[in-house]
This record gives structure tokens, C-alpha cells and sequence, in this order.
């Protein structure tokens, strides 16, 4: 019996968090190992298609690092496609040649026959699936002002001043980081979206790891929530 195949397309967005836009970038490279199938759970329903989208962080390294699933139409997609992203394989992203650890989203989608189709499109990808099947998805990622409270920082910790990094002498400065807090109050995916200086923006991503949060929920439900925070470093005394 033919279980069916994937038709899958991505999308790379917040591709490289510290680059400068005018460097040289290249984007993560994916070696789809393992074929996906069409869950099996799903196989004598009336259901024939569907989609999971999930954002995904490759480090600099090219291993998986994370990855959350930002929407789906059924949960079985969503744990077909979890499944299927930790088995494939991946090229790190570079910038000016040097590895980069990068977040970016993938939409795998599913017909329950048919060939393999890959859509490599990097900004059109979106509105050519959707053209192609669209689907009702079940979000799991919402924006702040959804939530049913504000979310309460439970545990903070300040970043250390490293120092300049440079021979500029600049000791202060900000970084802006743009992040995930999950279902259990756990920051994850942190991208820097602006820095004074490098070495403040790895100060503050290590500080944010350590943050623990309220659980965030919409309509009394647990769900994802992506925010973002500012770290200033005041200048040596």
C-alpha cells in the first residue's frame, strides 16, 4: 500500500542573527537523508494532506540545535515532521566565510500521494504552497499582545560587562535579542538583532539561556510566545 510521500518547500527568515548586510552570507545547506512519509496514524482517515511549519536553529557547527513547531493543521504532521528534521543532515551557514549558528523556518507539507517535490524558492515559497493546498492551521506561537497576562519574569540574570572587544575602548553599550519563551517559561532560540559590540551580544545571549519565565497561555491554553528583550551595559566606573 502506497503510505504516501511529501511535499515539502522552506524558507529561511531571521536567516543570519549578527550579520552586517553587506557581508557575504550563505545559508544552511540541507541533506534530506531520511524521506519523509505520510503519518501513519493518519492513513485510513479522510484526511489527505496537511502541514507543520518549524522554526528550526542550526549551529555553527551545522548540528540541530533546537527546533519548534510553530503550527500544524494535525498533530500527527507536527510529530512526523519533528521526527523527520532530526534525522536530516546540515551544512553550517557562513558569514564571510566563518560558520554562523542561524534560526530559520521550514513548512513541510504532506499529500498522501504522489511524488517528491522540492521547493527551494526562498521567499516565495509561502504564497506557492498555500496556492497549491491550502490548510487551517493550529498555531502554537503567538505574539505577546495574545497572551492572556503579560509574562512574569521569574528568574533573571544580569549579563557581566565583558569589556570592549576592540581597541576602541568601549565598555557600554546594548544588545537587542530576539527570542522564543515556550510552553514551560523556558527562553529559546535567542537571535541577536542589534549589537554595539560582539562580545556584548554573547554576554547577553548567555544570560538570557539562564531566564525563567511565567508559562505563557491564549485563551487558557499553554503556548509558545516570541518577544524580545534589551540588554544595556552601563560603562566601567
Amino acid at each position: 500500500m502506497n503510505t504516501g510521500r511529501t511535499l515539502f518547500g522552506f524558507i529561511a527568515v531571521l536567516a543570519v542573527s549578527t550579520a552586517v548586510v553587506s557581508a557575504k552570507t550563505t545559508p544552511v545547506r540541507i541533506e534530506q537523508t531520511v524521506e519523509g512519509r505520510f503519518p501513519a496514524s493518519l492513513e485510513f482517515t479522510p484526511i489527505t494532506s496537511g502541514q507543520a511549519r518549524v522554526m528550526i536553529n542550526i549551529d555553527s557547527e551545522g548540528k540541530l540545535a533546537d527546533l519548534m513547531v510553530v503550527s500544524y493543521s494535525n498533530p500527527a504532521f507536527a510529530e512526523e515532521a519533528a521526527a523527520l528534521l532530526k534525522r536530516w543532515r546540515y551544512s553550517p551557514a557562513t558569514v564571510d566565510g566563518k560558520p554562523v549558528g542561524v534560526r530559520f523556518q521550514l513548512e513541510i507539507d504532506f499529500v498522501a500521494k504522489g511524488r517528491v517535490i522540492s521547493l527551494t524558492a526562498i521567499e516565495t515559497t509561502n504564497s506557492l504552497v498555500d496556492k497549491i493546498m491550502p490548510v487551517q492551521l493550529v498555531k502554537r506561537v503567538c505574539a505577546a499582545g495574545e497572551l492572556d497576562r503579560p509574562l512574569e519574569v521569574l528568574q533573571a540574570v544580569n549579563p557581566p560587562n565583558p569589556g570592549p572587544a576592540s581597541n576602541t575602548g568601549q565598555s557600554s553599550g546594548s544588545t537587542l535579542v530576539d527570542f522564543y519563551v515556550d510552553e514551560n517559561g523556558q527562553a529559546r532560540m535567542p537571535v541577536v538583532m542589534e549589537t554595539t559590540d560582539p562580545s556584548l551580544a554573547q554576554a547577553a545571549v548567555n544570560a538570557l539561556n539562564q531566564w525563567k519565565f511565567s508559562s505563557p497561555t491564549r485563551r487558557g491554553k499553554p503556548i509558545a510566545v516570541r518577544v524580545q528583550q534589551e540588554f544595556i551595559f552601563p560603562g566601567s566606573s
